[in-house]
């Protein structure tokens, strides 16, 4: 079931993300939305410096710069491309102070959004009236679960803190490196005593300490889900970034910092790949560039927003008033740079120097019917503003999002994803819609108590090419081998269902039943350890066409399918049947003599002859059960054939081979 995350403290700190270049974010949430709510605004009411606005302005126009002008096309020796981003492409992380004295903070991707927020134009002061939308409170949410709010920050809490004990014992084969970009006694080097030693179960004695371990933090709960044979590299570092005041300011900023094409074993050919992805698929480090740069704001703990707030440094949601919580914006903004994010032109619909990325690969347009890659320019920019009717579609999405009860298209599992009309650069298209219900981390509004587990975007990570890869050799795990793959089983049977696993694979499964040799599947077990065998109940569900899957839990790959179908026959009784047909030879001509066979599973057999028109009737078969048919006749041949038999059968025409 999935969890939801919240705070223990009456007063909490909420999110908004409208992530730059059109960039994602997501965790889980176990709450029940009520019906589309309308959008909360948010009104400018500080006291503005022209100064520092139109510094800010030219700082947050640098970071979210999302032009192509000076990035260079490489074409490598190997055959593939390259673009350095420039430290363009960024998602920018925006805070204030809320209406009610509590800082939020917004992820935006351009100026105009940037006004938003801050509810005034930093280049001229004037007062906007624009959507500033603001997450659910903790009491909205309590509320619906029926529930106090202490009640649930007490339950959420301690699903939170299992959550993480099971991170430490699952680690993965990623091995995320967090590259401490800071100088002497600054920043991750910050000599300064911690606010709270032990802070969310922080061990940090100092500032910088804490700061560095909740970035590890990030990097293992990533790292427990991740593989790759090439370390993922995030080089991070906390500057002072000014101007900072209780009117606004750039809490940080993150991004990939180079894309890739056309490299060895790419899973799409002509398609852009963020770094990490591109090198986890090639199998070897693409750039000497580090995959992710990330840059937060010292000032933030020096309390630029506003007497009493900082970054708080637990591990956890427990976040008090006043308070940023650094883990959960981390993890957001490395899952933009790990792949969750589009570099299309949203306003015009041009791909990003003329080829699709991969994320855009899965965007799907319901009302056109069409996949983003399959549409031209035009097409593309009429869809960015299309509300609720763009989705995100893969394999372990339409799997595993049934628990949303809002912002999924319920025939097909699909997701939708937040493109609001007019269109918002940063916020439409890589986000899931707001909508979802239970909330999302990737949704563009960050709601209290988002969980720790990553939510529907481990599944989208893996449909992007985050394959899985125990032993990180670049070969993509499988199950094998998938069996019963013939023959008959009995309603109410107890029978083993076996597989194989390659690649070291050793992650829980879940297994399947198909009554109709593919087509569609029920789970028959899910999330139970992968030991490569299961002993199962045959269900009364009889058909002649089952297959099993086993796969791995949560996602559509690896799995393993039985090569082929096998009976499920109603269950045996006291109850005989008959048997009866006619024998020809190959020329069509009735075969008197022939003696016709029936036997069991248990090696029981019963046999009639054929009378002098080639007729014969085999009679007391105990029904539900398969049967071997051998037909002997002196002169000729005849293969041999299985049958199930439940009710009497008549009119079996059986022909000689010879």
């Amino acid at each position: 079931m999935k969890q939801n995350y919240f705070n223990r403290f009456p007063r909490i700190v909420s999110f908004f993300c409208l992530t730059l270049t059109f960039l994602p974010l997501f965790t889980i949430a176990q709450n029940t939305k009520e019906p589309r709510k309308p959008t909360k605004y948010l009104s400018y009411s500080g006291n503005r410096n022209s100064d520092d606005d139109a510094k800010l302005a030219a700082l947050i126009r640098k970071l979210t710069d999302r032009s192509s002008e000076g990035i260079v096309i490489r074409s490598n020796a190997d055959g593939s491309f390259s673009a350095d981003l420039m430290g363009k492409f960024q998602n920018v992380v925006l805070g204030k102070l809320g209406i009610d004295g509590e800082p939020i903070a917004a992820c935006i991707g351009s100026i105009g959004e940037a006004n938003q927020f801050l509810g005034r134009d930093l280049d001229t002061g004037k007062v906007l009236d624009g959507p500033g939308l603001v997450p659910d409170t903790i009491q909205e949410i309590a509320k619906r679960h029926g529930m106090s709010v202490e009640e649930f920050r007490y339950y959420s809490q301690m699903i939170s803190d299992y959550q993480r004990r099971q991170f430490l014992i699952s680690p993965g084969s990623a091995n995320i490196i967090i590259q401490n970009n800071d100088g002497v006694a600054e920043g991750f080097n910050d000599i300064q005593p911690a606010f709270v030693i032990g802070e969310g179960g922080n061990p940090g004695l100092t500032r910088g300490a804490q700061r560095l371990n909740v970035f590890n933090q990030a990097a293992s709960i990533w790292g427990s889900f991740l593989d790759s044979a090439v370390q993922i590299q995030v080089r991070a570092q906390f500057d002072p970034m000014t101007p900072c005041s209780t009117s606004g300011g750039v809490l940080g900023s993150s991004g990939t910092t180079t894309v890739h094409r056309n490299f060895p074993n790419a899973g799409f050919t002509n398609t852009w790949y963020p770094q990490a992805l591109a090198n986890k698929q090639a199998g070897s480090d693409l750039s000497a560039n580090p995959d992710i740069n990330s840059t937060f704001n010292t000032n933030v703990d020096n309390e630029c927003l506003g007497t009493g707030t900082r970054f708080y440094y637990g591990f956890d949601n427990a976040v008090p008033p006043g308070r940023i919580n650094l883990l959960v914006v981390v993890l957001h903004e490395m899952g933009h740079g790990l792949g969750f994010q589009t570099f299309v032109n949203g306003t015009t619909g041009q791909y990003f120097s003329s080829f699709p990325d991969i994320f855009l690969l899965r965007m799907y347009d319901r009302s056109q019917n069409l996949y983003w890659n399959q549409m031209n320019d035009a097409q593309r920019s009429l869809s960015a503003v299309n509300p609720n009717n763009v989705l995100f579609d893969s394999p372990s999405i339409r799997l595993e999002s049934a628990f949303l009860t809002a912002g999924r298209e319920t025939s097909t599992g699909r997701v939708e994803l937040y493109t609001p009309n007019p269109f918002q650069s940063g916020s439409s298209l890589s986000h899931f819609n707001t909508a979802a219900t239970p909330n999302l981390l990737m949704e563009p509004a960050i709601n209290p108590g988002l969980g720790l587990d990553l939510d529907l975007t481990r599944q989208v990570m893996r449909d992007l090419g985050w394959y899985r890869d125990t032993t990180a050799d670049s070969i993509p795990d499988s199950i094998i081998n998938v069996t019963p793959n013939n023959g008959s089983v009995n309603v109410g049977q107890q029978i083993q269902i076996n597989w194989t696993n390659t690649g070291g694979f050793n992650k829980n499964v879940t297994i399947d039943l198909s009554t109709n040799g593919g087509s569609t599947w029920s789970p028959i077990v899910s999330d139970i350890s992968n030991t490569g065998s299961y002993t199962w109940t045959v269900p009364n569900s009889p058909t002649s066409q089952a297959r099993l899957r086993v796969r791995e839990a949560g996602f559509a790959e690896p799995a393993g399918i039985s090569s082929g179908n096998f009976s499920i026959l109603a269950a045996p009784s006291s109850a005989s049947v008959s048997v009866s047909g006619r024998v020809f030879d190959a020329a069509g001509r009735a075969i008197k003599g022939a003696t016709v066979v029936f036997t069991d599973g248990n090696g029981v057999a019963r046999s009639a002859k054929t009378n002098s028109f080639g007729y014969f009737a085999v009679d007391g078969l105990p029904s539900g059960r398969q049967y071997f048919v051998n037909i002997m006749a002196r002169g000729h041949l005849f293969l041999p054939f299985a049958i199930d038999v439940a009710e009497d059968v008549g009119g079996l025409m059986i022909v000689a081979s010879n």
